[in-house]
């Protein structure tokens, strides 16, 4: 639990996992049936149990709703992961994420970063890219140039809060080895198309990308940030949520383990230096 991510350990693993909603004439967003669809638990060779966590409903695809409640999710005034999905302090947080203490009161201004902790190890967010068949694991995301209309008709043209308030870089990156975390997946998927990506698409999938990735930077500028996004396939039959479970799982046993490798290594430098 808390910012440092999974241990070495076998303490639980907590992951929060966020799909997004309908949007353009996309009716039915895979995302959020994916992340809905997973199991509440799952297990890695090495004993370590990972609890799923899904966001209940799906993320409006709308810059200003994403800003609003992205903050809240990670780093939140209150409740613990601890107490399972379904308790009531968790329960609250998702369905109505609007506290501001942690995020942006009005959309646009910051507010203190001292008071509070993340409540999950890895925060997992999935988004659909039409016309693919294959799936991505986005190593970066974006500060700037999101003109394209989000489904209330907005953008966000000359939008300079996190240049201006926190100084943030362009460019964000995922606080995994993008590239280990991409072999561990792909061995556990051989005959899936997997690949890894630099480019979010600089619409709402990049956009939350930065938002959750931001807000452990604007804290730790050098600290973790264990966050990623999955682009998977625009199709919502059955058979291809399944498959997006599957790969969902994958991905989440690959993260666990990649992390676990890094934290025995940099134990290792510590105890030998």
């Amino acid at each position: 639990m808390g910012s440092q991510g999974p241990t070495t350990n076998n303490e639980p693993i907590h992951v929060l996992v966020t799909g997004f909603g309908p949007f353009r004439d996309h009716l039915i967003n895979p995302s959020f049936l994916i992340a809905n669809a997973l199991p509440s638990a799952a297990s890695t060779p090495y004993l370590q149990t990972i609890h799923i966590h899904p966001h209940p409903s799906p993320v409006r695809v709308s810059y200003k709703t994403v800003r609003q409640i992205v903050p809240a999710l990670l780093f939140p005034p209150s409740a613990s992961p601890k107490d399972g999905s379904s308790s009531p302090a968790l329960r609250k947080q998702f369905s109505h994420p609007s506290e501001p203490a942690n995020g942006y009161d009005d959309h646009s201004t910051p507010v203190s970063t001292t008071l509070t902790k993340p409540i999950f190890d890895i925060v997992i967010h999935i988004g659909m890219a039409p016309g693919r068949k294959y799936f991505t694991l986005e190593r970066l995301a974006h500060r700037d140039w999101y003109v394209k209309e989000d489904v209330d008709g907005e953008t966000m043209k000359g939008d300079e809060l996190w240049q201006g308030a926190f100084g943030a870089p362009e460019v964000l990156g995922t606080g995994f080895d993008a590239e280990d975390v991409w072999r561990r997946w792909k061995s556990g998927l051989l005959d899936e198309d997997v690949r890894p990506s630099d480019d979010a698409g600089h619409y709402l999938c990049d956009f939350t990308y930065y938002t959750s990735l931001v807000e452990y930077w604007r804290r730790d500028p050098t600290g973790q940030r264990p966050v990623v996004f999955l682009h998977v396939p625009g199709e919502v039959q059955e058979e291809d949520i399944q498959r997006g479970t599957k790969v969902t799982l994958e991905l989440i046993r690959a993260l666990v383990e990649s992390r676990r490798v890094d934290r025995i290594a940099e134990d290792d430098d510590m105890r030998f230096s």
